[in-house]
């Protein structure tokens, strides 16, 4: 097997494996979850939230597909569409580039080194969550500030929408002492209700068009430092129940900050996305991984 060729790119620390084609078609769709998480680990692989695999696509720039660092494939990433469109904007020389993604055809702008994507209308009722969200609720019933029993952490009220992935979003006057961990726990990883498991945001309100924001994020399995699809949830929740006023949304994450922009047609999501640095698998190395079994 030969070399493959890989870049790595990040967006407010949100950080992700880039593997173009034909680079890409040399690792078989079957072997793809075990790839992703050898190369996500940060001790002995390249260590990154995520991997990137990019193909042809019709009529687009690019295919994605996206696998998370614990070797699930994700629907759609909003940091991680803005480093790939980052990356394909400079193959190309292009500041527009749309990519193919199970969430759908997405654009990426460059706006001077920001990002913008857009992401679609919020979703927030029971019909648009119900491949991941094991409840009983009517098709047609919101769960915008929905009052829901977790075990360990009580009846919470929380908002379960679908911003392209889907995020159970909570809001606390406070987040920074929050032990995140136990609701990741208790809500993201519950399988009975999650079977696919959900993104967990703890959201605070910082002012009229400011919030900050922790995620913790399904297939990753712990806090990351920023999710782009968990600020548009967040953002979304947020304006829709008048927690804040104006738009755009600033969104703060560990990580570094992102602007939610709310218009008639949907949420859109711009902020910065950056090459970190390129290399080489060595085939040798890769056939290793793919064969053995670890924990």
């Amino acid at each position: 097997m030969q070399t493959i060729n890989f870049s790595k790119y990040q967006a407010c620390g949100n950080d992700f494996v880039i593997i173009d084609a034909p680079d890409s078609q040399l690792i078989p769709a079957e072997a793809r979850n075990k790839f992703t998480k050898f190369m996500c680990d940060r001790h002995f692989g390249i260590g990154a939230d995520g991997v990137l695999f990019l193909e042809p696509s019709s009529g687009v720039d690019a295919k994605m597909k996206i696998f998370d660092a614990q070797g699930p494939e994700a629907d759609m990433c909003g940091n991680g569409i803005r480093c790939a469109g980052a990356y394909l904007g400079s193959k190309f020389n292009k500041s527009l580039v749309e990519i193919e993604t199970n969430a759908g055809i997405k654009g990426i702008e460059n706006q001077g080194g920001n990002y913008r994507v857009g992401l679609g209308p919020l979703r927030g009722k029971m019909k648009d969550v119900a491949q991941y969200f094991n409840a009983s609720f009517p098709g047609d019933e919101s769960l915008i500030d929905k009052k829901i029993a977790f075990p360990n952490l009580g009846r919470l009220t929380v908002s379960v929408v679908n911003s392209t992935e889907p995020h159970c979003v909570i809001f606390f006057d406070s987040i920074e002492d929050i032990d995140i961990s136990e609701y990741g726990l208790n809500i993201s990883e519950n399988k009975s209700l999650f079977p696919h498991g959900i993104n967990v945001d703890l959201v605070q309100i910082t002012g009229d068009d400011k919030l900050k924001v922790r995620t913790y994020e399904r297939g990753v399995f712990a806090e990351t430092l920023a999710c782009g699809t968990g600020a548009a949830a967040a953002a979304g929740v947020a304006y829709s129940t008048d927690r804040v006023k104006a738009s755009p949304v600033e969104v703060r994450f560990a990580g570094g900050t992102l602007s939610i922009e709310i218009a008639r047609d949907g949420l859109f999501l711009i902020g910065p996305a950056a090459k970190m640095f390129s290399g080489g698998i060595e085939g040798g190395m890769l056939s290793e991984l793919l064969r053995k079994k670890r924990s």
